[in-house]
Parts: C-alpha cells; structure tokens; sequence
C-alpha cells in the first residue's frame, strides 16, 4: 500500500540570547573544550514520566543523546484522548570552560508509527535557549503507514543559534508526539519515537566555537 512521509519545516527566529552584533562577526568553528559534561537534565511532560529520561554526551562532546522510556501517543475508538497526544519539555544545562559558545545544529529522531487509513501521526520538536525564540520543526505521517521512520531536523549553521558568551543559558527541546483520527473515526494509530523497546533515541549535533 502506498505510503506518504511530508516533512514540514517552520524555520522560526534565527537569534535568540545572542546579539545581532555578534553574529554577525566571523568566526572558526573548533573542536569541543576538555571538561564539557551535563550539570543538569530537568524534563517534564506525558510523554516523560519521572526516572525515563537519560543523557549521555558522545566522546568528542559533539553529540547530545537523550533517551526516553515512556513516549508513545495512540489514538482509537476505545482509547482516552489524552493518550493520543504526548509531550516532553526538557530543559539541558551544559558546564563547559569559559569562552567557548556553542549551538544546536542538527537532531535526529527515529521512531515507529503504525497508522490506518487516512489516521495522520505528528512530530513536533522546538529549540531554544532560556529567554528568547528559536525554531520548530514538524513531520507529517499519512496513514496506511507501517514501519520504522527516521528524521533529521538541520538548522543552517549560518544562522544558527548559539549560546551567549560569557554567560550560562540551558538549551531547551520541547518535542510531541499526536495522532489523530479526525479522518477516519473507525481507524486507529500509534507513534513513538522509538521501535521494539519503546526506547527513544534522540541524538543532538553540538557545534562549538570560541568567543
């Protein structure tokens, strides 16, 4: 059966935290600084229940992986509205050494959804930093759809969000989950972010500069 995958991609405001003064001024990307860790992961939402949430930074702290135990929205004839729509806001403080700036530049997620005829199943992730705007991204499945999919959220490095210098904002992620029947009342539908394990992978690209 024929499936359809639409990627809708909203860019919203390009400079959050960081004056247009300053982005505006060259600069080299560099490799991460020695003694980056994550000094503090706060999640909360339907989709993020206490105790599901993980983070790992990668080897060469260029890479941010969340990992989510609890993130699945179904809708059916029989099952609770709220079920069909989940949410996770979580809020990413990172400690690095003073003058260095970094910024989200790419996430992946990959997921399963299970969707009948003409039942839509909806991704939404938003980035930004504590105080100001940032961009949304969304991915539209159309049922019949059956099977694993993967997405890559890329926000242009040329205008990419960076974090301030000189001064410590956590990065924020609000990602959802939804699937509606409004299409077919009889159909049904599930989406996770994850397949057999129910696990959600998320995997963040960090891109670092000095200031």
């Amino acid at each position: 059966m024929k499936k359809l995958l639409v990627a809708l991609v909203a860019a919203g405001s390009a400079v959050l935290g960081v004056s247009s003064q300053a982005d505006a001024q060259p600069y080299d990307l560099v490799d991460a600084p020695e003694g980056v860790l994550i000094r503090g992961l706060v999640y909360n939402g339907t989709g993020c229940p206490q105790a599901s949430v993980a983070g790992t930074l990668s080897e060469d702290r260029k890479a941010l992986e969340l990992i989510f135990g609890a993130f699945t929205a179904e809708a059916s004839q029989v099952g609770l509205p709220s079920e069909a729509r989940k949410f996770c806001q979580i809020t990413v403080d990172l400690a690095f050494p003073q003058g260095y700036s970094f910024s989200l530049v790419s996430g992946d997620y990959r997921g399963y959804a299970d969707l009948q005829a003409a039942v839509v199943g909806t991704q939404t992730s938003s980035y930004y930093f504590t105080g100001g705007l940032g961009y949304t991204f969304r991915t539209k499945l159309v049922g019949p759809f059956s099977e694993n999919y993967f997405r890559r959220d890329n926000l242009a490095l040329e205008a990419a969000v960076w974090s301030p210098c000189g001064a410590t904002r956590p990065l924020n992620i609000n990602t959802q989950a939804a699937v509606s029947t409004l299409a077919n009342r009889a159909g049904s539908g599930l989406m996770t972010l994850d397949t057999l394990s129910l696990v959600v992978r998320q995997t963040y690209g960090l891109a670092w500069r000095k200031c």
